[in-house]
């Protein structure tokens, strides 16, 4: 497919020899495998030393591996590949023009060293950092029916920012309790985002954490492992009695406003009461009891249906609970009469064992140090985040017979995890400087997870959140500049709904009972009385703004003159009168030029992101790379003609207009679009015509750019 354009430029498609995207989707596929050209703590967690000698462990390890196979390492990538590389792995997009004139220009010998440490202090690799968790945690705007994930996952962009430690991660996940809404239990939308449903919960929580799959033991016995049917309801019980909202009816407040409710407005009172309070009640509840019980149709012979089981780890060490076990002797001496065998089933359902701090137990077992499966899922992830393959293959199911492909630098990365105390940031900073990181990339073995995977970082395309990060980083000057803070407006709402809700007065919450119960009794007037109140508000804005006048003159003069302090002053005062100042991003919210981290999770369906492969967020890991034909049609009729190609302000747009000469615009070009300099042979066909083609040829230079799949491959 060809941009609209009054020329006709000879040897567009077979621009260097590389096929664009317009072209058939099955090359995406072939070139993969073809030779492309060419508010963190920023303090380092062990020292330099300690880094470099770890990083040359690693690469001897790799090495020695190499050698006994018969095979040889890939050469060194030149400068240019390994800066790009560098940029898309540790933040997430490709580096600016201005980035890369800065990295050329250092003369250090230790510049490398630098840029990566500069880079994992930044923004930007907690935005990218998000990216992978999301996907994996399947964090959404929205967990459950009226349960928002927004503080799930401003928990994560917080834990992120903090960089906090791997393993304190998990347990706070694992054990998080109280209102989903409430400020500081953002980490429950890991449990509540499978809401009643405990045992896909823990099937989850085994695959993510400990890498096996053991979800076809939920149903049988697993056929191609060992793990038995109990043996998985074992570990369910760690999880056992927890509830997914609290229980109203216990609550005095509630049932004298349910009286009054339904006094006022009856059954419909007692509805809008219920949803009116929600808000408050929907979280996770209960420390856990250490027990499940096992399903009705179960059929092995070490166990009845409906028999209780106590929680149980899948690996050694055991995990001791004092469980309160139901007493089934002692109902039988208690129970007497006719049908007494129903009488005791009846009463075995309705007994309801203790808290036990089952899961915090659980917790301790799964993220101790002791624990090797732990840290070597955590090592294996991010090496295959790193280098593209993981040194086990699939990273989620491995067996006791599972081998890695260089076992003995498996069983030093995951040392390495526990000896860095699980911080996930000073490991990468290892892995980015190995002399591994910086060879050519190479095509992936055949088989995942096999020693050739080790000669050097495997060819493979820009996850979905890269692509759409490092087309805006040709659209937008300073991009990283404009994320948000970890609490963004949406989750600020919704921690303001429940403080307001919490704070309110029995007067106030009936109030809004009553509202939402004349929505269901009387509709028409609800609307109408809604429409009211949006007038007096709108009323009082025009009154509030027109008494404002003079500071938004003010503030227009202040901007102008570029006097940051007068305008921060000004917009306190607008912001004490209720009102929000022009421009600003809370009153605009997130606009649809924001990397992808700041925009809905995950994005709206239709949206470039969603096309190029960004998760759903419901399974693990469901995020894919795959060519489509919707994928084309976006890229070339969406979003770079809109964004980017008839948009003056673009970056790259502006930057190769401002160039002095075609010599000048096809550098400018090639340096922003590819993160390199033009070969002799496109830099002479692009020099001929953009001497002749005007704005229009420099549109086609961009766009070919772009569409190449140079662009979208990490070489």
């Amino acid at each position: 497919m060809k941009r609209n354009s009054n020329r006709s430029i000879p040897n567009l498609r077979g621009f260097t020899g590389r096929c664009l995207i317009g072209g058939i989707p099955a090359l995406l596929a072939a070139l993969a495998f073809a030779p492309l050209v060419a508010d963190a703590d920023p303090q380092p967690f062990r020292d330099r030393g300690d880094i470099k000698q770890a990083a040359q462990r690693i690469d001897a390890l790799a090495e020695t591996a190499l050698r006994d196979a018969g095979l040889k390492p890939a050469a060194l990538a030149d400068e240019s590949a390994f800066l790009r590389r560098t940029y898309l792995a540790t933040v997430g997009r490709i580096p600016t023009e201005a980035e890369i004139a800065a990295y050329r220009a250092d003369s250090s010998s230790e510049k490398s060293r630098h840029l990566v440490d500069e880079l994992l202090a930044s923004k930007g690799y907690e935005s990218h950092m998000f990216n992978w968790w999301a996907d994996m945690l399947r964090a959404r705007g929205r967990l459950a029916q009226r349960a928002s994930g927004e503080p799930y996952i401003h928990w994560l962009k917080s834990s992120i920012a903090r960089n906090k430690r791997y393993d304190t991660m998990v347990k706070e996940l694992l054990t998080a309790s109280g209102p989903v809404h409430q400020r500081g239990n953002g980490a429950t939308g890991y449990l509540m985002r499978d809401r009643n449903m405990p045992e896909d919960n823990m099937s989850n929580t085994i695959r993510l954490f400990l890498g096996s799959r053991v979800e076809c033991a939920q149903c049988h016995n697993h056929p191609f492992d060992k793990w038995t049917q109990k043996q998985y309801f074992e570990m369910v019980a760690f999880t056992g009695g927890i509830q997914y909202a609290r229980n109203g009816r216990q609550d005095p407040r509630a049932r004298e406003l349910a009286k009054q409710a339904q006094a006022k407005w009856g059954r419909n009172g007692i509805r809008a009461l219920r949803r009116t309070l929600e808000p408050t009640y929907i979280g996770i509840f209960g420390s856990g009891t250490g027990m499940a019980r096992l399903p009705k149709d179960y059929q092995y012979e070490d166990a009845k249906p409906l028999d209780w089981t106590v929680a149980a780890p899948l690996f050694d060490p055991p995990v001791h609970i004092n469980v309160n076990m139901p007493n089934e002797e002692e109902l039988r001496r208690r129970i007497r009469g006719r049908n007494k065998e129903k009488k005791i089933q009846r009463a075995l359902k309705r007994v309801r064992p203790q808290e036990a701090d089952s899961r915090l137990a659980f917790a301790e077992w799964l993220t101790a140090s002791t624990n090797p499966r732990f840290s070597k899922v955590i090592a294996n992830r991010l090496w295959q985040r790193a280098f593209g393959r993981g040194l086990i293959e699939p990273v989620d199911d491995i067996k006791d017979d599972t081998v890695a492909a260089a076992p003995e630098l498996m069983e030093y990365l995951s040392q390495l995890m526990v000896e860095l105390d699980f911080d996930m940031r000073e490991f990468q900073r290892v892995l980015f400087n190995t002399r591994l990181w910086r060879r050519q990339a190479i095509a992936p073995a055949d088989t995942p997870g096999t020693i050739a995977d080790l000669r050097g970082p495997v060819l493979r395309r820009m996850s979905a959140e890269q692509a759409w990060d490092s087309m805006l980083t040709l659209v937008v000057r300073d991009l990283d500049s404009k994320l948000q803070p970890p609490l963004g407006p949406r989750a600020e709402r919704v921690y303001g709904t429940f403080d307001k809700l919490d704070g309110a007065t029995d007067e106030e919450i009936l109030e809004q009972a009553g509202r939402l119960a004349l929505r269901y009794s009387d509709p028409e007037k609800a609307r109408e009385m809604q429409r009211a109140e949006r007038a007096k508000v709108q009323r009082a804005n025009r009154a509030k703004r027109k008494q404002a006048g003079p500071l938004y003159r003010q503030l227009k003069l202040a901007k102008r003159a570029g006097d940051q302090a007068k305008m921060a002053e000004i917009h306190a005062k607008l912001r004490a009168m209720g009102l929000q100042p022009p421009g600003s991003r809370a009153g605009r919210g997130v606009n649809d030029l924001a990397r992808s981290s700041d925009l809905p999770s995950p994005a709206p369906a239709g949206h470039l992101l969603r096309e190029l492969g960004q998760s759903e967020r419901e399974l693990i890991g469901e995020a894919h790379v795959d060519p489509t034909v919707p994928q084309i049609l976006a890229l070339v009729n969406a979003f770079l003609e809109q964004k980017l190609l008839t948009n003056p302000d673009a970056t790259v747009t502006r930057s190769v207009r401002d160039a002095r000469g075609p010599k000048a615009k096809v550098k400018t070009a090639f340096l922003a679009v590819l993160g390199r300099a033009a070969t002799s042979s496109e830099r002479s066909m692009w020099e001929r015509e953009l001497s002749r083609g005007g704005v229009e040829a420099e549109r086609d230079l961009i766009w070919t750019l772009v569409n190449t799949h140079e662009f979208l491959f990490i070489q």
